[in-house]
């Protein structure tokens, strides 16, 4: 478990798979789907470039009733390369 949490750390990593998601294969668009409660990971995915799409409502059956998912995505021309590489150079990192 990463102890610093609020660095982002956790974008920067997501920002460098995007990238090389986009970059390295024909992918068109990336998604992925989070639980409705897991506000921190929601804000993590809108800063490294993914939008909301839609709730799929109470489609996990828990314990104690039902969850709902956020599905969440970023196409490649969302990609935002100038504020990726921005980002790399004020810490140091070549890509």
């Amino acid at each position: 478990m990463i102890q610093a949490k609020g660095r982002g750390y956790g974008t920067m990593a997501l920002k460098l798979l995007i990238y090389w998601a986009f970059n390295h294969t024909d992918t068109h668009r990336l998604w992925l789907d989070v639980k409705d409660y897991n506000v921190r990971a929601q804000h993590v995915y809108e800063a490294a470039g993914f939008k909301k799409e839609g709730t799929l409502r109470e489609c996990i059956r828990t314990e104690g009733g039902f969850e709902s998912l956020q599905i969440m995505s970023i196409l490649r021309h969302e990609l935002r390369t100038d504020e990726l590489n921005a980002n790399l150079q004020i810490r140091g990192i070549q890509h």
